[in-house]
């Protein structure tokens, strides 16, 4: 029995001994205008990531976390670190649908498996082999808000929309087609600038041509601004974004009272836990940070499953030998990943997209500074 034992705690011992460390790059805004977003979605990569660290075969990953900023130069520079001078086998990032477009053609070049958990822009997988997501795309999130709308009698709208932000443009683009082809008029369309801190012209505007609804596809610090001076003008239509407003805190803080009852599409609710995974996620990041996870934590989360579950398929001796031919199994692994169980869902992979499918959506509604669940919107 004693050598049974002393056979079983040195073949433990080698395998620490020869265990390998395995880094994938973590690359969000940490700092800047939504770096709210980014901490929120860093908070859900490390719970996760606490959880998922070694793999099966007594492999451990670990996370090189680079601050972009939401700049576009530092979002390029941290990209070529992680992928070139940290040499990572995977990267989560980045979220913004500007900055995952920022380095699209750099995933490709280093055949680094890339993977945005919130990116929306429909450009930003396509014609990429090495770019995937683990979220809704903006046509269908634009569909969904536009079907919400006209559902509500809100037959004619403004877009306010930012220039600057393919996320922005993109979500625009797609709320318009879908409002127009089911009826809905479209009164006007307005546009804005990221770090615009005055909106009385465009406000001044909604006034005079009194819409049923508007349509806000623009990020949380630009909300925030526009609601106070659109509530404050007397405008009362009911006022509806996409997933770049989904920080019920930034907002209530930015707009005060104004923020309440402005409503949002997004790819998560908490109350609303969809698996067993998501439950004890749930549960977990309660007692870990003392709030609920928002949809930034959870899709973080799911990011980084796809790239855990794409690491454990490959993480073998011949292909840790070569990091060129280890990247492309996972790469390859994680566009064909089928029915994983994540925190927002059941994660399917169409490999010739890199998008989910069947990914459905929330409604949100802020209500005295809190969220609350308004409706569940398959594809």
């Amino acid at each position: 029995m004693k050598k049974v034992i002393a056979i079983g705690l040195s073949a433990l011992v080698a395998s620490t001994l020869f265990a390998k460390e395995i880094k994938v790059g973590v690359l969000q805004p940490l700092t800047g205008p939504i770096a709210s977003f980014g901490q929120k979605t860093l908070d859900g990569i490390k719970l996760i990531h606490s959880k998922y660290a070694t793999l099966p075969n007594g492999d451990t990953i670990k996370l090189v976390i680079v601050d972009n900023q939401f700049d576009k130069v530092q979002t390029v520079n941290g990209y070529k670190r992680l992928a070139s001078g940290e040499k990572v086998v995977a990267i989560e990032g980045p979220l913004a649908s500007s900055m995952a477009l920022a380095v699209k053609r750099f995933a490709g070049a280093t055949k680094t498996p890339t993977v945005t958990q919130i990116a929306t822009n429909p450009r930003v997988t396509k014609g990429s082999k090495y770019l995937t997501r683990a979220c809704f795309t903006d046509d269908f999130q634009g569909t969904v808000a536009a079907k919400y709308a006209l559902k509500h009698g809100l037959k004619n709208a403004v877009i306010v929309f930012d220039m600057k932000q393919d996320y922005s443009v993109g979500l625009a683009k797609a709320f318009e087609k879908a409002y127009k082809k089911d009826g809905g008029k479209i009164l006007k369309k307005l546009f804005i600038n990221t770090g615009d801190k005055d909106f009385n012209a465009q406000v001044a505007q909604i006034k005079r041509l009194n819409p049923q609804f508007i349509y806000t596809p623009i990020y949380a610090p630009e909300e925030g601004l526009f609601l106070r001076q659109l509530r404050a003008a007397g405008v009362k239509a009911p006022v509806m974004g996409g997933d770049g407003i989904a920080d019920p805190g930034l907002l209530t803080k930015l707009a005060g009272k104004a923020a309440n009852g402005v409503m949002y599409t997004d790819h998560f609710d908490a109350a609303k836990a969809p698996t067993p995974l998501s439950e004890q996620f749930i549960k977990d990041f309660k007692a870990k940070y003392g709030r609920l996870p928002s949809a930034f934590a959870a899709t973080g989360a799911d990011g980084y499953l796809l790239i855990y579950n794409g690491i454990k398929q490959c993480d073998t001796k011949a292909n840790t030998k070569n990091n060129l031919q280890f990247k492309q199994c996972v790469n390859n692994a994680i566009r064909h990943t089928k029915h994983l169980e994540a925190v927002t869902g059941y994660l399917t992979i169409d490999p010739k997209t890199g998008n989910p499918i069947d990914k459905p959506a929330v409604v949100e509604q802020i209500v005295n500074g809190k969220t609350v669940f308004k409706e569940l919107v398959q594809p």
